[in-house]
């Protein structure tokens, strides 16, 4: 009876451990967004593959998502792109073009984190636009 107790526990733990890691590796791929919009305007580069669930597990919605009451209330709290604002035509309320907008988010924080001393992503085009 006591190995019956060991054993089923033991299957109990390797279902629990199997189902976390399964539900961690589904949430990583379901944080993987391809950066392309038509507000973009043409583009000579590929689209970027943005792993937002890695960036999400390292930094607060407000590093990225600048102006976060905007960003929830617009949408119920369910969020909103980032071209729900940034548009490639630009107006007196929202002056910097989306493609803009990313580049300087993304390539400033990440030499933010390199004259930090920390660990950094890619500031060359190729890396991000692959």
């Amino acid at each position: 009876m006591k190995y019956r107790y060991i054993i089923f526990s033991l299957i109990f733990a390797v279902i629990m451990a199997t189902s976390m890691a399964w539900s961690k590796e589904q949430k990583a791929d379901e944080g993987i967004m391809n950066l392309k919009s038509k507000e973009f305007g043409r583009h000579n580069e590929r689209p970027v593959i943005f792993d937002h669930y890695l960036h999400e597990t390292i930094l607060q919605c407000r590093v990225c998502h600048h102006d976060f009451n905007v960003f929830t209330n617009r949408n119920e709290d369910k969020g909103s792109k980032c071209s729900g604002c940034h548009k490639k035509q630009l107006t007196a309320e929202i002056p910097i073009p989306l493609l803009t907008a990313f580049h300087k988010k993304c390539i400033g924080c990440h030499e933010n984190y390199i004259n930090w001393g920390r660990k950094s992503g890619p500031l060359m085009c190729g890396y991000c636009h692959k």
